[in-house]
């Protein structure tokens, strides 16, 4: 694999992670609303239902997203989590880049640091502990692109390729 398929891959990786990277089950984020003005994802720092999925990876947001809108923007989280640039992701790079993001949806929500805002850091660094399948205190590439796969096949819930309102349904 190329340098550059390989850097792709680690920033589609670390988009992956970041939307697993909170403990909202159902519902996005303050600011998660679509938008036609704005360009890129809505921001929503975590989530595991789809209004946050959608939100989270809906670069163009409309209402949609492809495997490239979500492989681009893991592609992107990746690469600015691994601020040394080595490939991979230690615990610390995966939780800073996953609160920079938390801080800053707090502050656009005018919110302080809060006793849920703790436990969003708290649930990073235990999620890191769960994609580091090999346990070797290393997110890498690998491992970044089998969750990758699976969180978009997941969330794809009637196999058509994208994630919209049809995958919501029947939620």
């Amino acid at each position: 694999m190329s340098r550059i398929s390989a850097a792709m891959t680690a920033v589609a990786v670390a988009a992956l992670l970041a939307a697993c990277a909170s403990q909202d089950t159902k519902t996005a984020a303050p600011g998660a609303a679509a938008s036609t003005e704005a360009k890129g994802p809505t921001t929503p720092v975590g989530g595991h239902g789809h209004h946050a999925f959608i939100g989270g990876y809906d670069a163009n947001r409309d209402g949609v997203v492809t495997r490239e809108e979500y492989d681009t923007v893991r592609k992107q989280r990746f690469v600015a989590a691994d601020t040394n640039q080595d490939g991979w992701l230690s615990e610390a790079e995966y939780v800073a880049e996953f609160e920079a993001r938390l801080k800053a949806q707090y502050a656009a929500a005018g919110k302080q640091p809060d006793q849920q805002y703790q436990g969003s850091i708290k649930q990073a660094h235990v999620r890191f502990g769960i994609l580091d399948s090999n346990k070797d205190g290393k997110l890498g590439i690998e491992e970044e692109i089998d969750i990758a796969n699976k969180t978009f096949k997941n969330a794809d819930r009637n196999g058509d390729g994208v994630v919209n309102a049809a995958d919501i349904a029947g939620q």
